[in-house]
């Protein structure tokens, strides 16, 4: 994320119970100042700690801004998450200091990895069946006949699967022999994939995608994928990946918020609208600002 972040601070600790909040408690990070706190966090007493911190001005979207120093223009809260977080920055009221580049998500030795793992040549379809939340995922055996459709039809499925799905790389590997698992070198996780700039690397490379509401899929997102975006009981107007181009496919349409009730053949269908309506990978910009 540089140049946008000089210093990140981790283990702090700063709001793991509630004597914190309390003025008798040892301020949070006593020794540092900030000027400007905007704090993200929606719990109530974990702000009041955090806004214990040294500060010239705290800015807190929690309880309508009852903590806040400062307020957005507009109270109408925007729908996405990512939308929200920009009413902090609104509140800040800053005039800008700085020209900055648009955020890059795109790493050149992530994308030479990207193109050694999916050569050109081939037509890429990303699969994502995993979420951190396996009551987020659309049965796995779908996933699995979905890869199997995509091979008739010529192309290419690609299983991303995260370290929590590590239980499933040999099933997948059985049940569709000749989907590509890039991300997985036998039974362990290539290192390079610790960096989401690899998965967006992928991304550039796939035409398009389909995957459960998880955090693969905002990575896809970040490399403009054309994405088949399934959704249960999450919000998708608040979580969608922001790309231009996303299909939503939400259980509430099919009466439930279990992903059970979306079928196989809408799944099917909106991928194949996506395919031939979606640019191909080297007709998509080069480097993406999405989100």
């Amino acid at each position: 994320m540089a140049p946008f972040i000089d210093e990140v601070l981790t283990g702090q600790a700063l709001c793991v119970d509630r004597s914190q909040m309390r003025r008798s408690a040892p301020r949070p990070m006593d020794g540092r100042h900030f000027d400007l706190i905007l704090d993200m966090e929606k719990l109530w007493w974990r702000c009041l700690a955090i806004r214990r911190i040294r500060h010239r001005v705290y800015i807190s979207a929690s309880k309508h801004f009852l903590f806040s120093g400062r307020w957005p223009r507009s109270w109408q809260k925007p729908a996405h998450l990512s939308r929200q977080y920009n009413m902090l920055l609104d509140a800040a009221g800053l005039s800008v200091r700085a020209s900055l580049p648009p955020p890059n998500f795109r790493d050149p030795e992530a994308d030479r990895r990207a193109a050694e793992l999916l050569p050109d040549g081939r037509t890429y379809i990303g699969i994502v069946p995993g979420a951190g939340d396996r009551e987020k995922c659309w049965p796995l055996d779908r996933f699995t006949y979905l890869a199997r459709d995509c091979l008739v039809a010529g192309h290419v499925p690609v299983m991303l699967l995260g370290p929590n799905e590590a239980d499933w790389v040999d099933l997948l590997r059985r049940e569709c022999p000749q989907a590509l698992l890039p991300a997985w070198d036998g039974k362990e996780m290539r290192l390079e994939f610790r960096s989401p700039l690899q998965t967006v690397a992928i991304g550039a490379r796939l035409t398009a995608a389909v995957t459960n509401d998880c955090g693969v899929a905002h990575m896809l997102a970040a490399a403009l994928t054309p994405l088949v975006s399934l959704f249960g009981s999450t919000n998708p107007v608040k979580y969608v990946p922001l790309t231009p181009w996303v299909t939503v496919l939400a259980a509430r349409e099919y009466g439930s918020n279990s992903l059970d009730a979306i079928p196989y053949d809408a799944v099917h269908a909106a991928l194949i609208d996506l395919i031939a309506s979606a640019p191909p990978p080297h007709q998509r910009p080069g480097d993406s600002a999405a989100g």
